[in-house]
């Protein structure tokens, strides 16, 4: 009995690992029976292992002022990418950034799916800051602030959860964009209940 708890102790961490593993495979429509049964979550939930990587571009009008006057500029960015239980993903996300500063605040966005689903997160606050890191001479500025999962559509509806921005930014002559290689933990509620 013991060697059967064993075979199913490997093959339910197996199953976590191959869930958000390092290849270019990501869930593209629905959570898997096989997911959820090597997760554990609370009650009517289950939790997911989170792993994103995108790119965001400015598409800011400089000239909205809602966040009061320069340096703080009112900001959107808009990108693509890859995020586990979504597939490939279009985002967009709105914040007030202090340009002097790099301290960013009330950034509210949305990851979509390519079946249009939608992931809704918030990041409260945040700072950029210098990237002395190995990838300096490409990012010269980074931040690892906290994502929230506030909710969504389709099988994301009440969706929660965290992850870590984790978060470079490439300023060069040829292109400014902002490469995200998140990580965390998505909750879901389980098939037929929501909050």
């Amino acid at each position: 009995m013991k060697t059967v708890q064993e075979i199913l102790f490997v093959l339910a961490g197996f199953c976590l690992f191959t869930a958000c593993s390092e290849s270019d495979t990501f869930i593209a429509d629905e959570v898997t029976e096989a997911q959820l049964k090597c997760t554990r979550g609370r009650g009517n939930t289950v939790l997911l292992p989170f792993k994103a990587d995108f790119s965001v571009w400015d598409k800011s009008d400089y000239t909205d002022n809602r966040c009061g006057e320069m340096p703080v500029f009112f900001l959107t960015m808009e990108g693509k990418g890859k995020i586990c239980h979504l597939g490939k993903i279009t985002t967009a996300m709105t914040f007030c950034c202090n340009t002097a500063t790099g301290y960013y605040y009330n950034t509210v966005g949305t990851f979509v799916a390519a079946n249009g689903d939608e992931l809704f997160f918030e990041i409260p606050e945040g700072q950029i800051i210098l990237n002395e890191e190995e990838n300096a001479a490409y990012y010269q500025q980074r931040f690892n602030d906290t994502i929230y999962f506030t909710g969504g559509t389709g099988r994301f509806e009440g969706a929660g959860g965290k992850a870590l921005t984790h978060a470079y930014v490439h300023d060069g002559t040829d292109e400014w964009r902002t490469d995200f290689f998140s990580t965390g933990t998505l909750e879901l509620m389980k098939k037929g209940r929501h909050r």
